[in-house]
């Protein structure tokens, strides 16, 4: 039982004499038993074994100040009242104790109840307010919650001690505007109103929300404040805590999202369809005036209405793998993370365009991009489909490649400056009988995949002008930038020597050392890393390489991640070198996300990110190549055949760092990485 759940009504007794007398007058008008023991050990070890002792009471004349002592250093609780006769008694030492009372025995029985009364309840105050504040400061360490206490000036007291937030002690007695980084002044400005509302009125605000904008990104804050008061009900400040809500959010936009897109289904449908279906019409017409090849168009679109039915049915059921055949299940694993995007363009436009258009792919046949089909077939659909409408029949479009994405160029009248911000909402079309769909739909699949669109003016190169007035026209060029794309896989190297990863050192302000440790025998490393993210300006995490010069490759297995958060991760690396700040390229896993990808392109860069999100167990071998400037991103199944799913032209310079990276995505736990048949090699050009 805990011991708060028992009464301390038991008074222990120092000393042999007359303890009947002192037992008839302190029980049980004042206590509920008595406990004698006679010497200073005793008193020791009961008040080490036993919750219900609530008082000492010293009648041993020997020494009462050396008793008060021993009592005081198990225990600074429990009070002690001294009873011994006047000539015996050192009022000095005693005096000099903390909590030591002393009655005189002519005082009379009923003076020293009422002493020994008032110190048992002293006691019990006295252990429940110590409960209380222990259980209070075991919160703020240990929760995973940000609790607060503040004075009336608003000054910090106490505050718990969470994951990547600030330290508590670093806080105390300032305020939230003293301690608020710049991009949240506002906020804090708002919330120290807040602590001052409640201080002058008394009146509590439970769960105010307040958003704020840090990296482009948009985060949401949920706080309770209420006074905190004092035995007279005076307000002495505030006591509150806040949570960060940006996940909770981001759901909600999620679903108000998909309900939108809900209702945007049957309009998305019939758009789609409507193309095939229009130049099936086109292709009866010819048929009926006798073309040879019509029926040919026509069995082509009714593929494409079919491969669209089928997309829209296993889309509408797959909300989980159960009961998924395995032939469904590679079509949702490797077979869908990448996508040759070549002959996916010349397919869709082959369906579009009637023969009179003009498409010119100028990227190389190998590209591939890490998307599935179904996602950029739609989105290839409305662009061209868009450009036939509005730029004509002979049109001429262009789809060429961005650093990391592509465009897409025609040359028809283009987009005006005033129009291209409208162009992308559902229902804007300039067409009478137009559906509104299009450009939106694009939009809606850049935002989904947390890619980038531009519209603007086609370039230059694209000299071929026919729509526009007296011959001149700007054309409209639609670019989608940020998606993981390969444009070259062939560089012809080959392997030179092993690069020993001979070096094992923390990156960034970790606040847990790591370590690593290899098994020649296993042919394993073991890494254990902390650090709160490799993203955005932070970068914190265990690295073990080595130093070598280019053009170079690392590739290894992953055997094992066990991470404390759903963003840890471990993977391979080829950096500008090992600080904090170097531009690199980084391909691995996550705890829960499946493959990543990551980039920081130059000192001052940005770390930015990607997941694919796979079905565990897809991928376990992972390899980066840094050649002729050019970084490449490798996942494989087996280690045999590899998957190239993104590219970056980076300038890491001559000598490079190849190595492992692992990050705990936590400032407080570690997470645990094992790595298997790791090769580090220097690479020459044949």
């Amino acid at each position: 039982m805990s011991y708060l759940l028992s009464d301390p009504e038991t008074v222990l007794l120092l000393g042999d004499e007359s303890v009947d007398r002192i037992r008839t007058a302190l029980v049980p008008s004042v206590a509920g038993d008595l406990l004698a023991v006679s010497d200073v050990e005793s008193s020791v070890d009961v008040l080490s074994d036993r919750d219900d002792v609530g008082c000492v009471l010293v009648t041993d004349s020997t020494d009462p100040a050396a008793a008060c002592r021993a009592v005081r250093e198990t225990t600074d609780l429990v009070p002690v009242v001294v009873t011994v006769p006047v000539a015996d008694c050192d009022h000095a030492a005693l005096a000099a104790l903390d909590d030591c009372r002393y009655v005189p025995p002519s005082a009379g029985e009923d003076a020293l109840a009422t002493v020994v009364g008032n110190a048992l309840e002293t006691y019990d105050e006295r252990r429940r307010r110590a409960a209380e504040s222990s259980l209070f400061t075991t919160f703020l360490a240990d929760a995973e919650l940000a609790v607060f206490a503040k004075d009336r000036e608003g000054r910090h007291l106490y505050k718990s001690d969470i994951e990547d937030d600030v330290d508590p002690a670093s806080v105390v007695g300032r305020t939230d505007l003293e301690i608020t980084a710049d991009y949240m002044r506002e906020k804090a400005r708002a919330d120290f109103e807040d602590d001052m509302r409640v201080v002058e009125t008394g009146v509590p605000i439970y769960d105010r929300v307040r958003e704020y904008d840090h990296d482009g990104h948009t985060h949401w804050a949920r706080t309770t404040k209420v006074p905190w008061r004092d035995d007279d009900g005076e307000v002495q400040g505030i006591v509150g805590y806040a949570e960060d809500i940006t996940d909770q959010k981001r759901f909600e936009r999620h679903l108000a999202e998909q309900s939108e897109r809900i209702d945007q289904f049957i309009t998305y449908v019939a758009h789609d369809l409507r193309t095939p279906l229009q130049i099936a019409y086109g292709h009866v017409d010819r048929a009926r005036a006798g073309a040879d090849d019509a029926l040919n168009g026509i069995e082509t679109s009714i593929h494409r209405i079919e491969d669209i039915v089928e997309d829209l049915a296993r889309l509408s059921k797959r909300s989980g793998t159960e009961g998924l055949s395995s032939e469904t299940l590679r079509s949702f694993r490797a077979e869908s993370l990448t996508t040759e995007f070549v002959p996916l363009v010349e397919n869709v436009w082959s369906v579009l365009s009637d023969g009179e258009a003009d498409l010119t792919v100028d990227l190389p046949e190998d590209t591939v991009v890490a998307v599935d089909a179904k996602t950029l077939r739609p989105l290839f659909e409305n662009l061209f489909k868009n450009a036939l409408d509005h730029a004509g029949p002979n049109v001429s479009v262009r789809v060429g490649a961005l650093d990391r994405g592509f465009f897409v160029e025609d040359d028809g009248p283009g987009i005006p400056d005033s129009e291209r911000s409208k162009v992308t909402k559902s229902g804007y079309t300039t067409a009478e009988d137009g559906t509104g769909t299009g450009l939106d739909i694009v939009a809606e699949t850049v935002e989904q995949h947390g890619w980038d669109l531009h519209i603007t003016a086609a370039s230059p190169a694209h000299d071929t002008p026919r729509n526009g007035p007296d011959g001149e026209s700007p054309g409209a060029r639609i670019e989608v930038a940020g998606v993981p794309m390969v444009t070259r896989t062939e560089f012809g190297v080959r392997e030179r020597g092993r690069v020993p990863l001979d070096r094992n050192e923390d990156v960034g302000p970790v606040s847990v050392p790591g370590s690593a440790e290899y098994d020649r025998d296993a042919d394993r490393w073991t890494v254990v890393a902390d650090g709160s993210n490799v993203w955005g300006n932070t970068n914190e995490f265990h690295y073990v390489h080595g130093e070598a010069e280019s053009p170079v490759r690392i590739q290894g297995r992953i055997v094992d991640l066990d991470g404390p958060h759903e963003f840890s991760k471990c993977g391979l690396a080829i950096r500008a070198g090992p600080d904090e700040r170097a531009p690199f390229g980084y391909v691995g896993t996550t705890e829960s996300h499946g493959s990543e990808v990551t980039w920081r392109e130059g000192v001052d860069g940005f770390t930015d990110s990607d997941q694919f999100g796979e079905l565990p167990g897809t991928f376990s071998y992972y390899r980066v190549e840094y050649v002729d400037g050019v970084v490449t991103l490798y996942l494989s199944e087996s280690g045999d055949e590899w998957t190239p799913v993104d590219q970056q032209a980076l300038d890491l310079g001559e000598r490079v760092s190849v190595g492992l990276m692992v990050c705990g995505h936590s400032s407080k736990r570690t997470c645990e990485a094992t790595f298997g048949d790791v090769r580090a090699v220097e690479l020459e050009f044949v």
